[in-house]
Order: structure tokens, then sequence, then C-alpha cells
């Protein structure tokens, strides 16, 4: 059974949705999107900060891992807002 949140609007505003159901998928896919901004995010500072002299495959590395935590932070925005929206 899929767990739900109620979300409530105004008691005038008709446009508001009744109830929002947050599914198991919805979590799982939240969930692993979160992880792996975070794994990238955390790749990126590591480099950014303990590596002495970064060579450039290590600095291509971290731009690359600051890219994806972009991205992430993007795919979870876009993932609550479209949950929020429908």
């Amino acid at each position: 059974m899929p767990a739900a949140v109620v979300t409530q609007g105004a008691p005038n505003d008709a446009a508001a949705p009744a109830l929002t159901t947050v599914t198991a998928h919805f979590k799982l896919v939240f969930i692993c999107v979160t992880v792996i901004t975070l794994l990238t995010l955390v790749a990126s500072l590591y480099i950014g900060i303990f590596v002495a002299k970064p060579t450039e495959a290590a600095k291509s590395a971290m731009d690359t891992c600051s890219t994806l935590a972009n991205l992430g932070f993007g795919a979870m925005v876009g993932l609550l807002g479209g949950k929020a929206v429908n």
C-alpha cells in the first residue's frame, strides 16, 4: 500500500490538490538521485581540498563531478516540482 502525504490548501483555494501521493517508486528514484548527487559533490570537494597538486585528469574529474552534482540538484528540484504539480 503506497504511503500518502496529505497536502491541504486554503479553504477557498479550488486549484490546490487535496491529496498528493508519494509512491515507493518515487521515493526510490528520489533517494537514488540524492545519493548520486551527494557522492559526486563529496568527490568533487575531496579532489579540490585534499589533492595538493592536481593533474589535468584530476581537474577534469573534479569538473565532471561538480557538473553531475549540479545536474543532480536540478533533477531533485524537478522531481519535487513535478510531484507538487501532479
